[in-house]
């Protein structure tokens, strides 16, 4: 298991779910390449009362599809849980889904989360 850290003065200490809280709000790239070859690009953005909204745009080939929810977000115990609330495309992306990603890594330029099914993801932090 990978502690949390916050890394300042020389040394370091295990994030805390308040430290998480303070420092994910904010937007973050959701550019990645899926292992499908399709490309994702766009934004979450986690914002202060514990919402979030994301837009992002898969192509794959000569097909676009671009997904939009909105959803609610909190921190228990290094797990980003959040709850989807509306979405584009229910058919692919549930209303009540509820995700659980464990932090590994967060700091003021990169988040770095481990998803349910094992895989890690990298986010950087957008302007």
């Amino acid at each position: 298991m990978f502690p949390l850290l916050i890394v300042g003065c020389g040394h370091a200490r295990p994030l805390t779910d308040s430290d998480i809280t303070d420092k994910i709000v904010g937007n973050w790239k959701t550019d990645a390449v899926l292992p499908t070859g399709a490309t994702a690009s766009g934004t979450v953005s986690i914002f202060r009362d514990g919402s979030l909204t994301c837009s992002t745009k898969f192509v794959r080939e000569a097909r676009t599809l671009n997904i939009f929810y909105t959803g609610t977000w909190q921190v228990d115990k290094g797990l980003l849980i959040e709850t989807i609330k509306t979405t584009s495309h229910s058919n692919l992306l549930a209303v009540g889904l509820v995700t659980r990603d464990k932090i590994l890594r967060l700091d003021d330029k990169k988040l770095v989360f481990e998803v349910e099914s094992g895989n890690i993801i990298t986010r950087e932090r957008s302007p």
